[in-house]
């Protein structure tokens, strides 16, 4: 079974301007608001790639109907503990005519110790060895940066697989856990590691030294520049794909779908890394967080090469 965990969910709501003047009335040339959080993310991105998810985490009481509407509607399973509060809203405001991306987001609800000790119990108790846990995305306020890392390690003594999508210290601790696997973009990956970010040799350096510490797979996404995939025999490369880019949110989630869809499949690495660098190129051609398309990510798969580096 696949577990995705989301702490810290949002309402992602795009607003697409001509051009944004500041202290003036501005209209819209449309607006679309999505259920949102990495996590959640990823689980809408299983099933489109026919696999079945569970979505856990927490959800704020007070505008939880939009959340629970939608895994209704998705059929998703989901299990999430719900706290005093509301989930947070993030606005990304696009000006259509410069080309601009500006975010807005909100903090969202606070948790607490009692909160993050029934959703721990709750987390360790439903996974069972064999299974597959994403943990993904921000940390709400009142969750320490080491939750990952605490949740990797008594995952880990159940003989259960983890997918870590963080950032910054959250990130840098949970792989002192040692997850099965771990999806960093290269400026994280720089946060945790000393690289260069614009050398080939570095990155793949950097990235075994990950591996080294008994981290299994190691995907690295590059942006335009492609992505990378390491293992401990491999070091894999996928070339990116010109397309009319969108809204570049959610790629990293659809790559880290594709990563545990991969993983869970049993896939090789090739494989692997070819539907990773498709989904996360489907998805920057959808507006706002919808998933991408099954016959959009067949069609970039078709063109996208893997080179082997090392």
């Amino acid at each position: 079974m696949i577990y995705t965990v989301t702490l810290n969910p949002a309402i992602d709501r795009t607003i697409i301007v001509p051009t944004l003047n500041v202290g003036s009335v501005n209209r819209t040339i449309s607006s679309d608001s999505y259920v949102g959080g990495k996590g959640i993310n990823v689980s809408k991105v299983l099933k489109v790639l026919g696999a079945k998810s569970t979505a856990l985490g927490f959800l704020g009481k007070e505008n939880s109907q939009v959340f629970i509407d939608f895994f209704e509607e998705q059929k998703i399973d989901n299990n999430f503990n719900f706290v005093s509060g509301e989930n947070r809203i993030n606005i990304k405001l696009i000006e259509r005519d410069r080309e601009v991306i500006t975010d807005i987001n909100e903090n969202g609800f606070i948790v607490t110790e009692d909160d993050i000790q029934k959703f721990t119990d709750r987390l360790v108790k439903t996974a069972n060895e064999g299974d597959i846990v994403v943990l993904a995305g921000s940390l709400p306020k009142g969750v320490n940066t080491d939750i990952y890392k605490q949740l990797i390690q008594s995952l880990n003594k159940k003989n259960v697989k983890t997918i870590l999508d963080a950032s910054k210290n959250a990130l840098m601790l949970g792989i002192e856990a040692i997850p099965y696997a771990a999806k960093p973009n290269v400026h994280e990956l720089c946060d945790i590691v000393n690289i260069d970010a614009n050398d080939e040799d570095s990155i793949i350096s950097g990235g075994r030294k990950i591996l080294d510490m008994g981290v299994k797979k190691l995907l690295i996404s590059m942006g335009d520049k492609g992505s990378i995939y390491l293992s401990k025999e491999k070091a894999l490369y996928a070339n990116p794909i010109k397309v009319d880019v969108k809204n570049t949110v959610g790629a990293g989630d659809s790559m880290v779908a594709a990563l545990t869809y991969g993983i869970n499949k049993g896939l090789c690495d090739e494989d692997t890394l070819k539907l990773a660098a498709a989904c996360g190129t489907a998805a920057v051609i959808k507006s706002g967080t919808e998933p991408p398309d099954a016959d959009a990510i067949e069609s970039i798969s078709n063109n996208i090469k893997i080179n082997r580096l090392v």
